[in-house]
């Protein structure tokens, strides 16, 4: 059986992107790179220097953040509103905080991804935490810079922030407990990866959405959800060889063939999504950019299972 080329895969989905959109799409992350490093590079340098020095992880970090930038375009105009400066800025500042977060969760091992499910509890509950290191201290200084941006009062804001948490905490919860996941048949385990994949992707995107617009109809917020998960479950293929080797389970690499699940799952949320979101610029952003990032986690999943790589590599 021949390799599937890019062609091969746009050809199938339900919806088809405008000859110009990709062009839009590039001169937005263009001009969306230069303000990330403009408002990040300072946060960075003067709070956690060894990151801004680190290379590789830096340069990710800028570019998580450019994508949120993106996606935070697309759910704006979604919504009707202008992605003017301030939701620019609110944007960015949410990608860096999730970027951290990720890197306490996955990176450094079982008791860091522990304490940070404690200690974010804490700063929701009690507004601060104890700092301990220089990441803690970017990440508590990139928070207090977002959540000013916003009135944290507001229920949906809040019901989001408290929902992706605790997708967070499930996840973790289930990942660092294999025995819990261990005893279950294995169709329930795949479920139960799928939906913990499905929640936290879908409520980081509705959380981004909630720090963007006052109020979004509930039809949207399920669409907004369905295409955080979509996303998710192309990040995790695209990392599906490197989570293996350093232990972490997702849906996405307990599959004997991943790439052709991933077509079935875009296939269907391509369906839903173009279906159901306004035909606005907001859509067609959001539509090209996860059609963008599904041909280059393909391409990322491919070239790290033919010369290995880490989940830190960088792909625009």
């Amino acid at each position: 059986m021949g390799v599937t080329t890019p062609a091969d895969l746009m050809a199938r989905l339900a919806w088809q992107p405008e000859p110009q959109l990709p062009a839009r799409i590039d001169a937005l992350a263009r001009a969306y790179r230069t303000e990330v490093r403009d408002l990040l590079a300072p946060l960075v340098e003067t709070w956690h220097p060894a990151l801004a020095a680190s290379g590789t992880e830096y340069a990710k970090m800028l570019e998580q953040s450019t994508k949120f930038a993106l996606v935070g375009h697309a759910c704006t105009a979604l919504a009707g509103y202008d992605f003017d400066a301030r939701r620019r800025r609110i944007a960015i500042l949410y990608g860096c905080g999730c970027f951290l977060a990720d890197s306490f969760l996955d990176d450094f091992g079982p008791e860091v991804a522990r304490s940070y499910m404690q200690r974010f509890t804490l700063l929701l509950a009690a507004g601060w935490f104890e700092i301990r290191t220089e990441r803690e201290r970017l990440f508590y200084v990139v928070l207090a810079r977002l959540f000013a941006e916003r009135d944290m009062m507001d229920p949906l804001l809040r019901q989001a922030i408290l929902l992706l948490h605790t997708a967070q905490s499930r996840d973790v919860t289930l990942r660092l407990d294999r025995e819990q996941l261990s005893t279950l048949p294995q169709r329930r385990q795949r479920a139960l990866l799928k939906r913990y994949a499905r929640d936290r992707g879908g409520h980081c995107i509705v959380t981004l959405a909630a720090f963007l617009v006052p109020s979004l109809p509930l039809a949207m917020l399920a669409l907004l959800l369905a295409a955080g998960a979509l996303f998710m479950f192309i990040d995790d293929h695209g990392d599906c060889h490197a989570d293996r080797r350093e232990g972490r389970l997702t849906y996405m690499n307990q599959m004997h063939r991943p790439e052709r699940v991933l077509h079935r799952v875009v296939q269907a949320h391509f369906i839903r999504l173009a279906g159901g979101l306004p035909a606005n610029e907001g859509r067609d952003i959001l539509l090209g950019f996860l059609l963008r990032y599904y041909l280059t986690r393909i391409d990322k999943h491919r070239e790290q299972r033919r010369r290995g790589g880490a989940a830190w590599d960088v792909f625009e």
